[in-house]
């Protein structure tokens, strides 16, 4: 082996016999090292260890798509039954109101007498017309009416206990649109309240009464009676 006279490669050789034996040192006091940092750690020590990071979480699975349905036809609007009409019965007054009273028979005309030859003719005097038809229609107003009013008749009490009767003649005054224009004592029984009980007894029984088409639209009066009496009962 030839002796090194460079100085640079003696110093090269120098540093790598350092390094050989500093690796050689650190090869025998590594292991003696962590054997007594072992043997100095005490009993129940706490170790951490460096955990493996978790799995990463499954991916969820993808939404089911939904499944389209056919569309189902509307269904046709049952309309409800129509709900039947209802007949009003007119009342049998009111059906009596309607018809027109009947006209009385035309009177028979006397013949005339006949013409002699040599004389003059005969004249033969007028004979009155059949009756007019509106005093049927007012005959039948007044006896609705009367009828009616009877079932608000009522006796007063002091004229019970005092036992007063008499007779009311009531008048009544129907305007052309139907309407009661006036109501009033014609002829007094001579006791107030007698007076008084027969004029109620016709101002509620005119609400009752229609008026008959052969007197609709006119005005007209009515007069009526009203007994008062004890033994009939009032």
């Amino acid at each position: 082996m030839s002796a090194v006279t460079d100085p640079g490669e003696r110093t090269f050789l120098y540093a790598i016999a350092v390094s050989l034996v500093l690796h050689a040192l650190l090869l025998f006091a590594v292991p003696g090292l962590k054997e007594g940092k072992r043997a100095a750690e005490p009993p129940g020590a706490l170790v951490a260890r460096i955990a493996e990071p978790p799995s990463a979480p499954a991916p969820a699975p993808a939404p089911k798509e939904p499944v389209a349905r056919p569309l189902e036809p509307p269904k046709p609007r049952v309309e409800p039954p129509p709900k039947p009409t209802p007949v009003l019965t007119p009342s049998p007054i009111a059906e009596r109101a309607a018809e027109p009273a009947p006209a009385p028979p035309p009177s028979a005309e006397p013949a005339a007498p006949a013409a002699s030859a040599a004389g003059p003719v005969a004249k033969t005097e007028a004979q009155p017309g059949p009756a007019d038809p509106d005093s049927g229609s007012l005959r039948d107003y007044e006896g609705r009416l009367s009828f009616f009013a009877a079932r608000y008749k009522v006796y007063p009490r002091v004229a019970v206990d005092n036992a007063w009767e008499g007779n009311v003649e009531v008048m009544m005054v129907i305007g052309a649109n139907g309407v009661l224009r006036s109501i009033s004592v014609r002829t007094s029984s001579g006791y107030q309240v007698l007076d008084q009980q027969a004029v109620e007894m016709f101002r509620r029984a005119k609400p009752l009464v229609p008026i008959p088409p052969a007197l609709a639209g006119r005005e007209f009066t009515v007069t009526r009676w009203v007994s008062f009496g004890l033994k009939e009962g009032g």
